[in-house]
């Protein structure tokens, strides 16, 4: 089968997305499938054509940055000729390209997979942009929804609580991310400790980007409460902290300086120290305003870790299906707490349950589903 995924970044540019992207397509052409991927080169030091891992990435340059995304004035150009060799394409949203690009398989007769990644949610205050934004992705979508065979989600827990995905239900097709984690040993737990100088402390772990649906700040407001309970506690940020296109930082940095000294900010970590990260930890807080499938809510799962998460649609999934962590009201620093004390006290019956983890989190499994769908 010929296959080309089509998405706004590619490795190695670092996020859940990417990687979900990355894990299938190589799978994919690990499974004797012909893969090629086309996305922007975010990064000017990448090449414009390369082969890794069987699979053949084509970049296009952009000319500049607009919000989360690029404007790529050579992808229409690019993307004809690719979409005319291969016999299914497998576009990942959001990609603002999408009408065009689903316009084009229903011109050379391709057939047409979109992988939802969660609806757009823009920062609430003060940005007519972002309002705008998000009615011209929402519509733009749709038509590329309307053109699909069908939109690939990650729970229908999420699906029938958006706004959005709720008015296609006929065209929803359940396949769970491919999740590959890493053995690590000891040693490199004890390295990152020291490398960090966070020996000695319980260390309670937030991975992602300080933007507001993410809800940093509630955990923020929490650690006072945390440490009242827990004295040793500790908290590590991997993840990249002033995004560019939102003004989250400035909001947070008060509290960020408040509690300097609770805090380790560790960065963006390579692809080998965030899986050490999520082992270091004592529990994985997702404190999300809203949020689709967080990927490391998962990594952390199968690396042993529990995970404290806001009863939200979609994020909620994973722990209600393991009963590997907590779920916690939403917005509520509180309830955070509250949670993140139960599963440090209690972190072993939390890690009896993470065989069934990885279960039901198969990458191989994933993959099949893939091939099954896209072979149909």
């Amino acid at each position: 089968m010929k296959i080309l995924i089509v998405l706004t970044y590619y490795r190695p540019h670092w996020t859940g997305l990417t990687q979900y992207a990355a894990r299938l397509a190589e799978g994919l052409a690990k499974k004797g499938h012909q893969v090629e991927v086309i996305c922007s080169q975010h990064d000017k030091e990448t090449a414009l054509e390369e082969t890794v891992n069987k699979v053949k990435i084509f970049r296009v340059p952009y000319q500049f940055r607009f919000l989360r995304s690029v404007i790529m004035l050579g992808f229409f150009g690019k993307i004809i000729p690719r979409i005319n060799k291969n016999e299914v394409v497998l576009v990942f949203l959001p990609l603002q390209e999408i009408v065009f690009v689903s316009f084009l398989t229903k011109i050379f007769r391709k057939k047409l997979f979109l992988v939802h990644n969660g609806d757009l949610v823009l920062p609430e205050k003060g940005n007519c942009l972002n309002r705008l934004t998000e009615k011209i992705y929402y519509r733009t979508t749709s038509l590329g929804i309307k053109n699909s065979e069908g939109i690939i989600i990650h729970t229908e827990d999420y699906a029938k609580n958006s706004k959005h995905l709720s008015l296609f239900k006929d065209k929803w097709r359940v396949i769970l991310p491919p999740f590959i984690i890493p053995e690590i040993k000891e040693k490199q737990v004890e390295n990152f400790l020291k490398k960090y100088k966070l020996q000695g402390k319980k260390l309670i772990g937030f991975s992602g980007r300080f933007v507001e649906e993410k809800g940093v700040d509630y955990l923020l407001e929490a650690i006072p409460l945390v440490i009242k309970k827990i004295p040793e506690a500790h908290f590590v940020f991997a993840g990249e902290h002033k995004v560019n296109y939102e003004k989250f930082w400035e909001k947070i940095e008060p509290l960020i300086k408040k509690y300097q000294k609770h805090i380790s900010l560790l960065g963006v970590l390579n692809q080998e120290e965030i899986f050490v990260f999520y082992k270091a930890i004592e529990v994985l807080v997702i404190p999300s305003r809203t949020d689709c499938f967080p990927f490391a809510q998962i990594e952390a799962m199968l690396s042993g870790t529990p995970v404290v998460c806001t009863d939200i649609p979609g994020a909620r999934w994973a722990i209600k299906e393991t009963g590997m962590g907590e779920l916690v009201k939403p917005k509520d620093p509180l309830e955070l707490t509250e949670g993140i004390v139960r599963v440090i006290k209690n972190k072993e019956s939390y890690r009896e349950n993470f065989s069934k983890a990885q279960r039901i989190f198969n990458d191989k499994k994933s993959i099949l589903d893939y091939e099954k769908l896209l072979e149909a």
